[in-house]
This record gives C-alpha cells, sequence and structure tokens, in this order.
C-alpha cells in the first residue's frame, strides 16, 4: 500500500457545506481542527509507508480525526462514519474541502488504521503536545510561565511511563549528542557509538504493533549496553577536559 497525499491546512471560510449557512468559528471542531498540526502529523504517517506501488491509503486527517471524533463522541466505527456523513463540521475536521452526502470511508477501514497507528502512537502524541505546548506559551505572559504546576492532576503530558523503553532511547540519542559536543570541544574524532545499529534496533521493537514481554526485556537490556557504554565515553572525555553546558547537565 502507498501513501499519495499531502497535508492541507484548510480554512473554515473556504468550506463549501452546500447549505448556504458557513461554518461558525466559534464551533469545537473548527477550532481545534485549526489547531492541530496536520502537516508534522502527517508526515509521521508517511514513515509507515515504505513502498512506491499498490493501492493507494487515506489520507491520515480523514481517519485521524474520525478516530478522535469517534472518542469525544463514543460511537462505534459505523456509527461515526455515519455522524461524520451528516455533519458539515465534522467534514470540515477531518480535511474534507466540502459537504458531501456520500460515506467519506468504510467503516471497517478505521479497524486497519487502529493497527497501523500502534507503530507511531507516541511520536503523534509528542508532536501534538509539543505544538499545543507551544499554542499555550505565545498566549501567556512571561510571568505567568514562570508559575510552577503543582497540581497531581496537571503533569505534562510529555513525561512517559517508567516502563517505556522510549526513556532508553531518548537517554541514548541525547548521551550521542554530547558525546559529540564534547568530540568537538577537544577537537578529536567522536568516539564509536554504534548509533546507526542502535537505531536500527530501536526502530525495529517500536514499530513491532505487538511486543511481548521478552522482546521488552531484550530491547531493555540492548539499549542499557549502549547508554552504559556512552557513559563511560562521556567519564574519558570530562577527564580530559571537555565540558556540559547547562542545558545538558
Amino acid at each position: 500500500m502507498a501513501y499519495r497525499h499531502r497535508a492541507t491546512q484548510l480554512s473554515f471560510q473556504s468550506f463549501n457545506n452546500g447549505l448556504g449557512v458557513p461554518l461558525s468559528s466559534d464551533n469545537e471542531w473548527v477550532q481545534l481542527a485549526d489547531m492541530l498540526p496536520w502537516q508534522q502529523l502527517d508526515e509521521a504517517y508517511q514513515l509507515l509507508f515504505t513502498e512506491m506501488g499498490g493501492r493507494a491509503a487515506k489520507p491520515f486527517r480523514l481517519l485521524y480525526g474520525a478516530s478522535l471524533i469517534k472518542q469525544a463522541e463514543h460511537l462505534t466505527d459505523r456509527s461515526v462514519v455515519t455522524a461524520i456523513r451528516d455533519t458539515p463540521a465534522y467534514q470540515y475536521f477531518i480535511g474534507l474541502d466540502t459537504y458531501t452526502t456520500d460515506l467519506p470511508f468504510n467503516h471497517s477501514t478505521l479497524v486497519y488504521f487502529r493497527r497501523r497507528m500502534g507503530q507511531i502512537t507516541e511520536l503523534v502524541r509528542n508532536i501534538i503536545s509539543d505544538t499545543l505546548r507551544e499554542q499555550i506559551q505565545s498566549l501567556l505572559p512571561d510571568d505567568e510561565l514562570r508559575v510552577l504546576i503543582t497540581d497531581a492532576t496537571a503533569v505534562p503530558i510529555e513525561i512517559r511511563f517508567p516502563q517505556d523503553t522510549s526513556l532508553l532511547n531518548q537517554a541514548r540519542l541525547n548521551l550521542e549528542e554530547m558525546l559529540l559536543d564534547m568530540a568537538h570541544q577537544l577537537q578529536i574524532k567522536p568516539p564509536r557509538t554504534y548509533k546507526r545499529e542502535a537505531k536500527a534496533k530501536w526502530t525495529a521493537f517500536a514499530r513491532k504493533p505487538r511486543r511481548w514481554a521478552k522482546e521488552t526485556r531484550k530491547q531493555i537490556k540492548v539499549q542499557l549496553q549502549y547508554v552504559r557504554r556512552d557513559l563511560r565515553y562521556i567519564d574519558v572525555l570530562l577527564a580530559h577536559g571537555a565540558s556540559l553546558n547547562e542545558r545538558q547537565t
């Protein structure tokens, strides 16, 4: 299956609902559609498609938008497709440029979409959280940005579960960046970190829709080996006069 779509950010003013009444900018689905980074999400979705030929996949916004509507309104796969057909705001939210009375897709498509999305769920979550955080920060005065969040229900969503193997992968990436910076300081060749090998193993693991406990333990062991090696290199470079900046410490 191939992916041949390019995300476009629609405007609610340009949406033709076919009913003679324009969409309201106060509609919650119109507002949410204008907040989400559809282009970045679409690019992340494209990572799942390596084939150039074959049947074309449905656009990401079409299916992801329908999934969000389903969750928010507590609908079934079949009923959300019908609801989208009957609601102009829903059609705008999923990326259609004009209102249509046709069903946007077969409800069974959502089953396959969820299976595929399991491989990039964390990436999608991070893209959305980063975008929303930037939008919130741009609206708040500097004084309010310095307020400490103490409510346990307001913990930033980028904090991951302790057992998440992505923590080790992110730690490895951070250490590799630190090693490269320290090597530049000392004007020496960066130590060998096996980053291509590590990335390949992590990617193969992360793309699995279902991860067994044995595979997870194996991945943790592998990533720990890379992290320990990088930490030893950092100790050596620090002993030779390299330093870490404020962000790295």
